[in-house]
């Protein structure tokens, strides 16, 4: 049994950081377990508006299709929604974990069009590869759990709650204010991410926060509180524009207390414990 915690026998100065480690290093691996495709990620995320391809070989095929639905004369809101209405339909909605095995992935327009479906952010490139194509000013923009195009036209793409950042030929603009929807965006993510993956991470984090001292009971409902909050968070985020807030909070407190409960546990000995010291002390 002691081995299963044998971390916990290394001085905390020691403990910690190889735990806090072990936490990242599974979080990363569930997360992104192909580093090749993580490193292209990070790549394209320092500018998305360089993936957009007005010219790229693979869209011409698409521009040519869309070309006739965008006479000179038409409106330009009207021209945005046609070329939304083609996105949809030729690029069908898919989560990139199920496409690239990764929690995230920012594609290039080519490999949107040879995977044939993408979420939010591939759309985006294709949309805005399209509308730069017929003279639109396109941008991305993201408010951290959605990505869309920002037009000098208005936006499309399905547009989100904010713009956080906006990717402009003039650099990067961050809102700071939108920063307060991050917490929202995060259980948004959490919600939509296989629940076996996180569970893999719910466990090892179980894992790290049990001592030698810590009872099977409590450790045990600990694990129900952080299964239990789980799901809450997810039923309750499900919704990115219609969260339930009652039930995010209450998955949140169950998950607090459960930490709270091991860490509390292991921060005083047992009952057991105190009697036999007390005995001991008599004996004496």
């Amino acid at each position: 049994m002691h081995s299963f915690f044998f971390l916990n026998t290394l001085p905390w100065y020691t403990r910690l950081p190889i735990k806090w480690a072990i936490l990242g290093l599974t979080v990363f691996l569930v997360c992104f377990p192909y580093p090749n495709l993580f490193l292209r990620h990070v790549r394209h995320w320092r500018n998305p508006n360089a993936l957009i391809e007005p010219d790229a070989p693979a869209l011409q095929p698409w521009v040519a299709e869309l070309r006739p639905e965008l006479p000179a004369d038409l409106p330009p809101d009207e021209a945005l929604k046609r070329v939304e209405r083609f996105v949809y339909k030729k690029v069908p909605y898919e989560w990139d974990w199920n496409t690239w095995g990764l929690g995230d992935y920012l594609p290039t327009v080519a490999e949107v069009i040879e995977m044939g479906k993408e979420d939010c952010d591939g759309r985006a490139v294709v949309a805005a590869s399209l509308l730069r194509n017929f003279g639109f000013k396109a941008q991305i923009v993201t408010d951290f759990a959605h990505v869309w195009v920002k037009t000098d036209k208005g936006e499309v793409m399905g547009p989100g709650r904010r713009n956080a950042v906006v990717f402009t030929d003039r650099g990067l603009q961050f809102h700071v204010l939108a920063l307060a929807g991050l917490p929202e965006a995060t259980v948004y993510g959490i919600a939509v991410f296989p629940l076996i993956r996180e569970l893999i991470v719910l466990f090892v984090a179980w894992w790290l926060l049990l001592r030698t001292n810590a009872g099977a009971a409590r450790s045990l409902l600990a694990l129900v509180l952080l299964c239990m909050g789980l799901l809450a968070l997810r039923r309750g985020g499900a919704q990115y524009l219609n969260p339930i807030l009652w039930m995010q909070i209450s998955g949140a407190l169950a998950m607090a207390t459960a930490v709270i409960s091991i860490l509390l546990r292991n921060g005083r000995p047992s009952p057991t414990e105190i009697l036999a010291t007390s005995s001991a002390e008599k004996s004496m």
